[in-house]
């Protein structure tokens, strides 16, 4: 007997329907930002997120319920998975392959591609109707499953409702997300920040900046040419780190360099000597010697600061013996932390370690490069995240499902 061959659209749908109507999607995403422009998430902000997390489960709750009907067979289908896994592929792609601008552009750099929104690909129509689909259909999934009290399912569970955890508040808790960054002078409370458009904003946190420290790496030293201010070689420019426990000598190009004394916080004492000072305006000094077979020649060398002149060793009439300025180690903050709530909390901040004062997260940000350790303020960066600790449950779970699925391997549906 002869089958019947199936008809493109007749139920149920399979791949060749789930990739037509996914990347249909995709290329009404594209048209819509070519004409309005890309998605503005802060359309979001609560409480509109809020509504529109409460349609979704409603939906995922109806597919729950008329789970039969074709539409809804579909939505969990493993056709419409594997469609919506090759389309976000695809996107991220283009994601990671496209220079990512969200601020302003060259004129130079408008094309095509900057119409369809690949230089802001997470905020671009097409990127998120593959987003709120990928919800919805892994969503259903979810409520679809019956529930067991197997390894399977415990996996299952843990690995997709993690996921769908950190795209569900992530994506719609992101208007709400605030990112400030606040400068404060040593000595001082501020608690005042400018927004996006330049203008003053009062925040419900203060910081007081007690005493603002620099600690420095040692520097290097290196050979110049005193015409051209080029380092030496010139297609290959080597440095010479001061060891202050080795001072053994160092040969380059037929001369002979030995590091003699060195102070890290150094002041002049004279026009030509230093002597050690820690203060904010010292800066570091070698006093170093370079001989060949005509010379022989000491002298004190430092890159100096904003504060104190820089002082170099000529070799000769061409080459002279300088210090690279010293490069930050680390720089950390004594502050005390104020809210409105009364909290009152007192912290050394440092980079990479950030303070969690209630829904706020504030790092250390900078400070005044040019002048260095004599920087009178210091700057941070204040994040308000009220649904990160909720993103962060949602990468557990993930990440427990995964280690789980590694632990039992392909034995867990066991």
């Amino acid at each position: 007997m002869r089958r019947e061959k199936r008809k493109i659209w007749q139920l149920p749908w399979s791949y060749k329907e789930s990739l037509i109507i996914v990347f249909g999607i995709i290329i009404v995403g594209f048209s819509l930002q070519t004409i309005i422009g890309g998605f503005n998430f802060y359309l979001l902000i609560y409480p509109f997120n809020l509504y529109l997390g409460i349609i979704i489960l409603i939906f995922i709750l109806l597919s729950l319920i008329f789970q039969k009907n074709a539409f809804f067979k579909w939505l969990t289908s493993l056709h419409l998975s594997t469609s919506l896994l090759i389309a976000i592929t695809l996107l991220s792609l283009i994601l990671g392959l496209t220079k990512q601008d969200n601020g302003a552009i060259n004129s130079e750099d408008v094309n095509i591609f900057y119409h369809l929104g690949f230089n802001q690909m997470t905020s671009s129509w097409a990127f998120v109707f593959i987003y709120f689909l990928i919800l919805l259909s892994l969503g259903a999934i979810i409520a679809k499953r019956k529930p067991s009290f197997t390894k399977k399912y415990t996996i299952f569970l843990l690995n997709h409702l993690g996921l769908w955890i950190i795209l569900f508040f992530a994506g719609l808790g992101y208007a709400d997300t605030k990112r400030y960054i606040m400068y404060v002078n040593v000595g001082e409370i501020e608690w005042r920040v400018f927004d996006k458009e330049n203008r003053v904003q009062e925040l419900p946190i203060a910081i007081q900046l007690n005493k603002f420290t620099i600690e420095e790496y040692i520097p290097k030293l290196a050979i110049v040419n005193k015409k051209t201010s080029e380092i030496l070689p010139k297609d290959k420019p080597e440095y010479f780190q001061i060891d202050t426990n080795n001072k053994k000598e160092i040969s380059f190009n037929g001369y002979k360099i030995k590091l003699i004394d060195y102070i890290h916080n150094a002041v002049r004492s004279s026009d030509s000597t230093f002597k050690e000072v820690p203060m904010k305006a010292s800066t570091p000094a070698a006093f170093v010697q370079v001989k060949t077979q005509k010379i022989d020649k000491t002298k004190w060398v430092s890159a100096g600061n904003s504060i104190q002149f820089p002082m170099v060793l000529d070799i000769d009439s061409s080459l002279a013996i300088v210090m690279t300025p010293a490069e930050p180690k680390s720089f950390i903050s004594n502050i005390e932390v104020y809210t409105k709530e009364g909290t009152n909390v007192k912290t050394e901040l440092r980079v990479n370690h950030p303070l969690k004062v209630g829904k706020w997260k504030i790092y250390q940000y900078g400070y005044d490069n040019n002048m260095g350790k004599m920087s009178s303020y210091s700057s941070f960066e204040l994040v308000y995240d009220p649904w990160l600790n909720i993103v962060y449950v949602g990468i557990a779970l993930l990440g427990l499902g995964s280690l789980l699925l590694i632990i039992f391997g392909i034995n867990y549906k066991k």
